[in-house]
C-alpha cells in the first residue's frame, strides 16, 4: 500500500472528484478525516545576481535559521518529513517547475497544501535568482497558485491551499536622503490573466528581515508565524483566517509592517496533527 510521499494513492489525482456531497458543502468545517495533515514546500531564496540591489554578492544570508525553525513547527503540526519538500535560490522556471510537481501528486489522502517562499519581493510578486549570470525575474504569484486550480489539481480541488509569503522589499535601493522611491530591480516582468478559485488562502509580508539572523533569531515576519502557530493553534487549536488576523497583531506589537492576507476559503480550517498510518 502506497503512504502517500510519492504521489500515487488508490484513486489517483486525475480521478479525484472536485464535487461535494450536500452535506459536505453545508459543513462549516473543511474535512479532517485524512491519513496526513499535508504536504508542504519551503522555499529560500538567498542568492541574487541583481545589479541595483543594496550590496554584492550573498544577499538574505543566514535565512537558513528560519528554513530549520519552519521546518521544526511543521514537524509539530504533524507534517512528516517525507512530505515536506525544500528548495533553494530557485529561478522562475525552477520554482514554476516545483509547483507543478507538487500539483501533480495525489492529495486524497492528504488534508492541505501549505507553501512558504522567503525571497525578496513586492506585493503579489516573488524575486528569483536569474540563471547562469542572467537578471533576477520577477515570478508572479498567481504563477504559483495557477496550478493548484481545481480544474488542475482535483484531489485539492476542496481543500486549501495556504501560502506564507516573505518577499523583502529592500531588494529596491532607495534614495533616502533624497526622498526618492527607489529605483525599479532589473527583472523581467510576465503578465497573464489572473485565475480565480477558491479554497486559497495567501498571506504576503513584505517586512525586512536583515539583522536577525546573526543573533541566531528568525525574521520577525517567521518569528511571528512560530508564534502565533505554538500559541494559538498547538494550544488552542485556532483556525487558519483568525490565526493570520493574530499574526497581523503580532507584527503590530513589533511597529512591523502588517501583512496583506488574502481569503478565498469557503469554511474554517484547522491544523489537526495525525499520527501517520503504517
Amino acid at each position: 500500500m502506497s503512504d502517500g510521499t510519492d504521489g500515487s494513492g488508490p484513486t489517483g489525482g486525475s480521478e479525484q472528484r472536485s464535487q461535494l456531497t450536500r452535506e459536505e458543502f453545508e459543513r462549516q468545517t473543511y474535512p479532517e478525516n485524512f491519513q496526513f495533515v499535508g504536504r508542504a514546500l519551503i522555499v529560500n531564496n538567498h542568492i541574487f545576481k541583481g545589479e541595483q540591489t543594496n550590496n554584492k554578492g550573498e544577499f538574505r544570508k543566514g535565512s537558513e535559521i528560519d528554513v530549520q525553525k519552519i521546518e521544526a513547527l511543521l514537524s509539530k503540526l504533524g507534517f512528516t518529513k517525507e512530505n515536506i519538500k525544500k528548495g533553494e535560490n530557485l529561478t522562475k522556471d525552477e520554482l514554476k517547475e516545483e509547483i507543478k510537481k507538487a500539483a501533480k501528486k495525489d492529495y486524497s489522502d492528504f488534508g492541505c497544501f501549505l507553501c512558504v517562499i522567503m525571497s525578496f519581493g513586492e506585493p503579489g510578486i516573488i524575486i528569483c535568482p536569474g540563471k547562469d549570470g542572467q537578471p533576477d525575474e520577477r515570478c508572479e504569484l498567481k504563477d504559483i497558485q495557477a496550478p493548484f486550480t481545481g480544474d488542475k489539481c482535483k484531489s485539492l480541488a476542496t481543500k486549501p491551499k495556504i501560502y506564507f509569503i516573505m518577499g523583502n522589499d529592500n531588494y529596491v535601493k532607495k534614495d533616502v536622503s533624497e526622498g526618492g522611491a527607489g529605483s525599479l530591480p532589473l527583472v523581467k516582468l510576465e503578465t497573464k490573466k489572473i485565475p480565480r478559485e477558491c479554497n486559497f488562502v495567501t498571506q504576503y509580508s513584505s517586512e525586512t528581515d536583515q539583522g536577525f539572523w546573526s543573533r541566531g533569531e528568525a525574521s520577525p515576519y517567521i518569528a511571528a508565524v512560530i508564534e502565533a502557530f505554538e500559541t494559538h493553534v498547538l494550544k488552542e487549536n485556532m483556525d487558519i483566517l483568525k490565526l493570520l488576523t493574530r499574526i497581523n497583531g503580532i507584527m503590530a506589537k513589533e511597529d512591523s509592517l502588517i501583512p496583506l492576507v488574502t481569503s478565498l476559503l469557503t469554511k474554517r480550517f484547522h491544523f489537526r496533527p495525525k499520527v501517520p498510518v503504517s
